[in-house]
């Protein structure tokens, strides 16, 4: 295949980008929030944006000519909490992916 025609198939994707839910922030992920409300201005905004895997994010990709994110759950993760707290999480954190990855199934790939 003529390189002209590869690039038209490549698609770039980007791996490991991240993502949290709002039940999340307000819980384990709190610090994260706070850190968004407080002095450091490269972190305001930051928790609207791992919250939302729709069109915000779509529109983000659009423009940075970005076709796929795999996306993994944001720092803290669930690792901190014990067991039973960890699962319940997870489930949820889990679940949320899979929704939106269900909904942009072209767009949208998930570590779980």
């Amino acid at each position: 295949m003529p390189l002209q025609e590869q690039a038209k198939t490549i698609r770039t994707i980007t791996v490991e980008e991240h993502y949290a839910t709002l039940d999340f922030m307000e819980g384990p992920g709190r610090s994260l929030k706070e850190r968004a409300q407080g002095p450091e201005v490269r972190m305001r905004g930051v928790p609207e944006l791992l919250c939302d895997l729709d069109e915000r994010r779509i529109t983000n990709m659009n423009a940075a000519g970005i076709d796929v994110q795999v996306l993994s759950l944001t720092a803290p993760g669930t690792e901190q909490l014990d067991a039973a707290e960890s699962i319940t999480h997870a489930r949820e954190i889990n679940d949320f992916l899979a929704q939106a990855i269900r909904r942009h199934p072209e767009r949208l790939a998930g570590f779980a």
